[in-house]
């Protein structure tokens, strides 16, 4: 029997109680804001059955960040020997409030595990979404997207701790190409022999090098919580080397646009 960790309320309880002091808790909870904010619940399910209920909320006046923010955010004071968290500064969360819903955005979770087996990520709502949106598992070392929305992300893992491996995002840089694949238009080789891009960050000499079979037009990088580093426009060549000198170092993506097609890649920026 599954070991479920009831913890929902507990974790409600924690989010309002550290925004507010006792004097405006009933206030703020009667508000239109807390109301309708927006939120997504994700289950974790360890290799030992045992689930935890994770919280992702959006603000729509971007009164949270992707950092920390007290008030907003619920710290993890329990030690399970597998868990999931949210990683906001090198922290682990069980709630993380942030701004408005950008779908572009990936926000990085922290699996720990003592214990080798199946792990099992899943949807378990969305609320005061106007209409269903996509929510994915980004596996950053596999670089696949697995859209949870109607089942669940299933791996085997060994014990360990896996950081900056795993995010879950709103959106698939790949399904543009696996539709074409899928439906016929293109076969995966022909996709390759025509479109292919090569993204390649030199960390020796701080270069990010592109090459492309067709004509890039723009460059843009990101990091991983969304937030634009760079852009680099009216390119038109099929070769680009760029030095980056960015006051950003860690996971970044990289969005590669060509005549036809979108390509990006998850590089470490040193």
């Amino acid at each position: 029997m599954k070991l479920i960790a009831n913890i929902y309320l507990s974790l409600f309880i924690t989010f309002i109680c550290t925004n507010l002091n006792a004097n405006t808790l009933s206030e703020y909870s009667n508000t239109s804001e807390f109301s309708t904010m927006q939120r997504v619940r994700i289950d974790f399910e360890s290799p030992n059955g045992f689930v935890r209920p994770l919280l992702l909320a959006f603000t729509s006046d971007d009164s949270a960040t992707d950092g920390v923010d007290y008030g907003y955010d619920g710290a993890n004071f329990d030690q399970f020997p597998d868990d999931l968290f949210w990683m906001i500064e090198d922290n682990t969360y069980v709630i993380q409030g942030v701004g408005s819903y950008v779908d572009t955005k990936q926000y990085p979770l922290g699996l720990f595990l003592t214990n080798s087996g199946t792990i099992k990520i899943s949807l378990n709502s969305l609320e005061n979404f106007n209409e269903e949106i996509d929510v994915y598992v980004f596996d950053n070392l596999e670089n696949t997207y697995t859209r949870i929305n109607e089942s669940n992300f299933v791996l085997d893992v060994t014990n360990g701790d896996y950081i900056n491996r795993f995010f879950i995002t709103f959106s698939n840089p790949n399904a543009t190409v696996n539709n074409e694949i899928s439906n016929g238009a293109l076969s995966l080789e022909e996709y390759n022999n025509e479109a292919l891009n090569s993204i390649t960050y030199l960390s020796n000499s701080n270069q990010l090098v592109i090459k492309s079979n067709s004509i890039i037009s723009n460059i843009n990088i990101y990091s991983i919580t969304g937030q634009k580093i760079n852009q680099i426009n009216n390119i038109y060549s099929k070769e680009v080397k760029i030095p980056l000198q960015l006051n950003y170092k860690g996971f970044a993506i990289v969005k590669v646009s060509n005549q036809e097609t979108q390509h990006s890649k998850t590089i470490v920026l040193k």
